[in-house]
């Protein structure tokens, strides 16, 4: 089984309001050394970084560069977006779709890191429950251990995966993993990241198209350094318009699942019709054969009336 981890890394600065300037960081190393880990149990896994021209000077040489994102709020949504510059979930999506051949894809926020065991994990339980589409969770954690900020530092990294055995519990959907053949099936039009509900919406999606779909809610395996919300400090347009974009895909998907019942009654009403013929066909030849019956009878009785 091949694996592909795909995110979206973004050049900040030091006061950036989303923490990703420290959290970055670790969150590569994290990938990093679950993907050593997972490679001494022949488990073949590629990450790989989608991004805008001006993020690639923080993209580590262990990351498999995708093409430049084209799209995005700025692009796409100019009146509202000021300098938010947020990428376009299906752009990523298919990219690492189109340049990767691996069996699975998992889509991450990029402040979310993974255990040691993350890839590892993961691959079992795909091929035990025979998944085609699954959510893990994040457990929530400080940022700093006895006043000290956490890096990623080899001696900072074992303290995080300690900490992060217990965290917080949160309910944001943010860590994503889905076998190949869903991807050319998901239709997120123009949702992007950074702004809800965009995680809820690709959890709904994937309920409706994969065959076996499940949340994870306690696995501890992915952790995030602290709790912010930035994107309720920021505009509120972008929440508004990406709240927009997820009520047109959630409508697409209510409109086929209306059809389906469509299709379904129509079947039912035709075997339904069906049924009715049969009984009528099976009456129909019962009064024939009391007919015949009662014929014959009267028949019998005439001779014998003769006789």
């Amino acid at each position: 089984m091949k694996i592909a981890h795909v995110l979206n890394p973004f050049k900040c600065g030091k006061n950036n309001p989303s923490y990703l300037y420290y959290a970055q960081p670790i969150t590569f190393k994290s990938m990093h050394n679950a993907q050593l880990e997972a490679k001494n149990e022949n488990i073949d896994v590629e990450l790989y970084a989608t991004n805008f021209p001006e993020d690639d000077e923080i993209i580590p040489d262990y990351f498999i560069k995708l093409p430049h994102l084209k799209k995005s709020t700025k692009k796409l949504f100019p009146n509202i977006s000021g300098k938010k510059k947020l990428p376009i979930i299906q752009e990523i999506l298919n990219l690492t779709f189109k340049h990767s051949d691996a069996d699975y894809i998992i889509f991450t926020n990029t402040d979310i890191g993974v255990q040691k065991n993350f890839y590892i994990f993961v691959s079992n339980l795909i091929k035990k429950n025979n998944f085609t589409s699954f959510i893990i969770n994040r457990r929530d954690i400080r940022k700093r251990n006895n006043g000290i900020r956490l890096t990623y530092k080899d001696e900072h990294m074992d303290i995080i995966y300690n900490i992060a055995k217990s965290g917080k519990k949160h309910p944001g959907k943010d860590c994503f993993i889905m076998s190949r053949d869903l991807i050319k099936k998901i239709n997120l039009n123009n949702l992007f990241t950074g702004y809800p509900p965009w995680g809820d919406t690709l959890h709904k999606k994937l309920s409706h198209i994969s065959k076996k779909h499940k949340i994870f809610f306690n696995l501890k395996i992915t952790f995030h350094l602290g709790s912010d919300k930035a994107w309720k400090r920021s505009s509120n347009n972008l929440e508004g318009k990406n709240t927009q974009i997820s009520r047109i895909v959630l409508r697409n998907i209510q409109n086929k699942n209306n059809k389906k019942r469509k299709q379904l009654q129509q079947k039912r009403k035709q075997l339904q019709k069906k049924i009715q013929q049969k009984i009528r066909k099976r009456q129909i030849k019962r009064r024939q054969q009391h007919i015949s019956r009662e014929q014959q009878r009267r028949k019998r009785l005439l001779l014998r009336n003769k006789k």
